[in-house]
């Protein structure tokens, strides 16, 4: 029967506008580090940690993505999916779905780049390390799974449900912004997966993240009254970008400044010309709000250029879902880079973002199973 609806597929796919793959694989069996597991009948047990681990293994760093998304294309063709690539820099976003419906209900969505450094997987046979584990192969993992129970189940069909994975969501969204540019689809519930620690988040924070560069006149360090110190200017700056009580918000909080990479000098007896920061600020509150902020600061001091990189509001989203215990997400996600409107936005996720990002970055395995049935709900409560 379900070979049956695959071969129909395929026999009737029609051109689509985009780098479509659509392979029908009668291999009964797909083959991950030895676990094989049979096509359509993907458990918890039985595809989901083969799965994850073999997502984990495979390095994915910000802009080096393919091979894992590689992998993903092959492995969703072999499932009977139909599969676009949608380039972005050079890289693939991948967008999966039943038969000739790109438009669907419901989208599954999480990203497939990691930060560095890479670290390799284990596990200690209740948690799952390595990089990625967490934020957001398990989100990956767990999406693909829950799909593919729900086929299993007979609960999701044709223009249901679709599965989204991106790239390039580390560092500034430009795989989703890429897919928002090439996809008009009618989605209705939107969930995307980050690490929630299997709650809904009823919000996330803004960004401003920019750039500053002090500009000053070496000299001999013997003799500072000679030139323009831009380390010591820089240090001040960043100083009052540092203690400047920010605007806040009563759901979402305080608004965060984390001075992440500071860059000045040439040798230990110059004084030097050139000083430079990078500044991620977690926003509670508008943008424009801050960014005002900012520019005030800036106007106290000389010879000072800043570039901004990256600027968006805070996001409120839909948690209505019963069942599901709540979260505010002091971090931020893929959600605004995704503009279409008139649908629901639920972030979902499986992990604690508290180990994202660290050298101890880990998921358990009950969080991962849970994140299953949790996306199960979440798609049969956005098809009724």
């Amino acid at each position: 029967m379900r070979l049956g609806r695959l071969l129909y597929w395929a026999c009737t796919a029609v051109a689509l506008p985009f780098n479509i793959n659509l392979n029908v694989n009668t291999n009964v069996n797909l083959n991950i580090d030895g676990d094989e597991m049979p096509l359509g009948v993907q458990t918890q047990e039985l595809g989901l940690f083969p799965l994850h681990k073999k997502l984990v293994q495979t390095e994915s760093l910000s802009f080096h993505e393919q091979e894992v998304s590689d992998f993903l294309v092959d492995y969703l063709q072999t499932l009977g999916l139909t599969v676009e690539t949608i380039n972005s820099n050079g890289r693939n976003n991948i967008y999966a779905y039943f038969g000739t419906t790109r438009d669907n209900t419901v989208l599954l969505t999480s990203h497939i780049d990691t930060v560095p450094p890479y670290i390799g997987y284990y596990d200690d046979g209740e948690r799952i390390y390595g990089r990625g584990s967490c934020d957001a192969k398990a989100s990956v993992a767990a999406q693909i799974t829950a799909f593919s129970e729900l086929f299993q189940e007979q609960l999701i069909h044709e223009g249901d449900v679709a599965l989204l994975f991106v790239v390039g969501e580390e560092t500034g969204g430009d795989g989703m912004q890429a897919v928002d540019e090439s996809i008009k689809a009618s989605w209705k519930h939107v969930v995307f997966g980050e690490p929630t620690e299997n709650k809904l988040a009823i919000g996330h924070k803004g960004v401003y993240y920019f750039k500053l560069k002090v500009h000053g006149v070496s000299s001999h360090s013997g003799y500072p009254e000679l030139g323009q110190d831009a380390n010591n200017l820089l240090i001040k700056l960043m100083y009052q970008l540092s203690t400047t009580n920010w605007p806040r918000d009563d759901l979402l909080g305080v608004t965060n400044v984390n001075i992440g990479l500071i860059n000045g000098g040439t040798a230990a007896n110059v004084i030097s010309p050139i000083a430079e920061c990078e500044v991620l600020m977690r926003l509670s509150v508008n943008a424009d709000q801050v960014e005002k902020i900012v520019d005030d600061i800036i106007t106290n001091y000389q010879n000072v250029d800043i570039t901004v990189v990256q600027k968006a509001d805070p996001t409120y989203l839909d948690y209505d879902v019963p069942g599901f215990d709540t979260m505010l997400a002091s971090y931020f996600t893929d959600i605004p880079n995704l503009t279409q409107n008139g649908f629901k936005r639920y972030l979902y996720g499986p992990g604690s973002i508290l180990v994202a990002h660290g050298d101890n970055e880990y998921v358990t395995y009950e969080s991962l199973k849970e994140a299953v049935n949790g996306y199960k709900r979440l798609v049969t409560y956005g098809l009724n």
